[in-house]
């Protein structure tokens, strides 16, 4: 295990500035490339405690835009059109590209990996996907998938 000194919230349990416990390859290869935490030297701890506020800030300012994003996407429904078979079963499938490009058309830009999907959506009906925008901001989006022989 390597202690690190978390610089974002990213878990909701992580504080900025708080010194944690991770396993070695996900500190070396994850969390330290990406910016998101430095090893917990003495002198890190100190540099991290003076550029705290500004970290605090930074993250305050993240949490708002993604307050802006979750309301618009809450605002949002879905509705698409899948050729299916007589029984339910979409020829084909809905995954997380189509939910990024449909929110894109939107003007709202997310990563893929803030779309909580699980398994891609096989069958007709309505569905709810939750989608992570902040460790503190969630929101969900309304699916519902039609059968070009359904819809009227």
């Amino acid at each position: 295990m390597t202690k690190i000194v978390v610089l974002e919230k990213f878990k909701k349990n992580w504080e900025i500035g708080s010194v944690v416990s991770v396993k070695d390859g996900y500190a070396r290869n994850y969390l330290i490339p990406n910016g998101k935490a430095k090893f917990a030297t003495k002198q890190n701890i100190e540099e991290i405690k003076s550029l705290q506020q500004s970290l605090l800030k930074k993250d305050d300012e993240n949490k708002s835009i993604a307050s802006d994003i979750s309301s618009k996407i809450n605002s949002l429904k879905f509705t698409k059109e899948i050729a299916a078979k007589d029984n339910g079963e979409l020829y084909g499938s809905l995954s997380v590209s189509d939910i990024v490009s449909f929110l894109s058309e939107n003007e709202i830009n997310i990563p893929k990996k803030s779309v909580k999907l699980g398994n891609k959506i096989k069958t007709i009906g309505e569905y709810t996907v939750a989608i992570d925008l902040h460790p503190e901001v969630n929101c969900s989006l309304d699916i519902e998938i039609l059968s070009p022989k359904t819809s009227v």
